[in-house]
């Protein structure tokens, strides 16, 4: 129904340097922002859009030329001047770039750019080594590093580590590497033991045996694990990642679990974490002063319980992918109704109490995750 315009949308925010976070380009959307080009590029090649996989190559490379001295790639590029982050570093910006340039040389097959490109990659994949701080094999993700940079999860990240663990299985097959492979299959095991309770595990991969013993059984994968213990809300977005990359989890009670949160919530735009932080909660410190610009994280809104197009459409991609289809179909239902009911298509975000529209209009973001939907 509206897949032209999201491609539409997506091709006018394409400059020279690559693709911008949103076609309105204005204020500081108007940036190559790792995450936000490479998540767009990544819809491209599933559409097998021209036009937005040209854009795409230009993004790899404006952000490569800018790749800091240990290996991290820049959360965004303007002018020709990169920022690695404000509060903290962005350790997603990283990945991104590794698991999209690596799904671009996948679909072009172009010897000469996978060789000019493999250094910088390489470098990248030593960068995210680095963070692993205690060299057990998980990214180590400040709080506010990643998409979510004014919510408050941080430590080990379930999100984080799922595209540290995307990267190195691209990187591996791209370059036919034997070691790589090795460490992405560590990566995904590591993940597996210390994100999912499972009591069949090895105790000896797990990297905080007293706050794994305490923590209660989800029908999810935790959203993080931190020196003082589990964070066991749902992160939507990690979750949905480590669906399309064949993680195990029972699907049945992963469906039943987000029934319920859609009946709670009485529609299927669900929200990006969930439970809500209210006033009042532990979390709410973490919540009130982490902001740039004004404070986005009133309860149901933004990272708080606030509902993404982009990772919605990324669960609708994972969930297939377990074989589950009738979740994604009421979801993409659910979304195109919005847009005809409220008249505004593609904005940054929805409120969950009240479904409305918020933040940025014409966001590549949301343009395509409404493509995933629709693959």
């Amino acid at each position: 129904m509206f897949r032209q315009e999201a491609i539409e949308i997506i091709r006018k925010a394409i400059t020279e340097e690559g693709i911008l976070a949103s076609a309105q380009q204005r204020d500081n959307y108007a940036r190559v922002w790792a995450r936000d080009s490479m998540m767009t590029g990544y819809a491209g090649i599933l559409v097998h859009d021209e036009e937005i996989l040209a854009g795409l190559e230009k993004s790899v490379l404006t952000l490569a030329r800018h790749q800091a001295e240990n290996g991290q790639i820049p959360s965004n590029v303007v002018n020709d001047k990169a920022s690695y982050g404000t509060h903290v570093g962005r350790t997603d910006a990283t990945t991104w770039w590794i698991v999209t340039t690596c799904e671009y040389l996948k679909s072009k097959q172009n010897d000469e750019l996978k060789k000019s490109l493999k250094e910088k990659i390489y470098k990248a994949l030593s960068c995210l080594k680095s963070w692993e701080y205690n060299q057990r094999g998980l990214v180590y993700s400040p709080l506010g590093g990643n998409w979510a940079d004014e919510y408050v999860t941080s430590g080990y990240t379930l999100y984080d580590n799922v595209l540290r663990y995307w990267a190195l299985k691209n990187a591996a097959e791209i370059y036919d590497d034997e070691t790589l492979k090795i460490l992405a299959e560590n990566t995904k095991k590591l993940i597996q033991e210390n994100f999912y309770k499972n009591e069949n595990g090895t105790d000896s991969a797990r990297y905080h045996e007293t706050a794994y013993s305490k923590v209660s059984p989800k029908p999810y994968f935790y959203a993080s694990l931190n020196a003082n213990g589990y964070d066991g809300r749902f992160d939507l977005a990690g979750n949905a990642l480590a669906l399309l990359l064949d993680f195990d989890l029972d699907k049945e009670a992963f469906s039943e679990f987000l029934n319920g949160v859609k009946a709670e919530f009485k529609h299927w735009m669900l929200p990006a974490f969930y439970p809500v932080i209210f006033p009042g909660d532990d979390d709410w410190r973490l919540l009130e002063n982490n902001y740039s610009y004004s404070f986005k994280n009133e309860p149901y809104h933004f990272h708080n319980g606030g509902s993404w197009p982009i990772f919605l459409g990324w669960l609708c991609l994972g969930l297939k992918n377990k074989g589950v289809k009738d979740i994604p179909e009421k979801i993409l239902k659910q979304y195109e109704e919005l847009m005809n009911e409220k008249g505004e298509h593609f904005r940054e975000y929805y409120s969950t109490d009240q479904l409305l529209p918020l933040g940025t209009e014409q966001l590549c973001f949301s343009a395509s995750g409404y493509l995933l939907m629709t693959y």
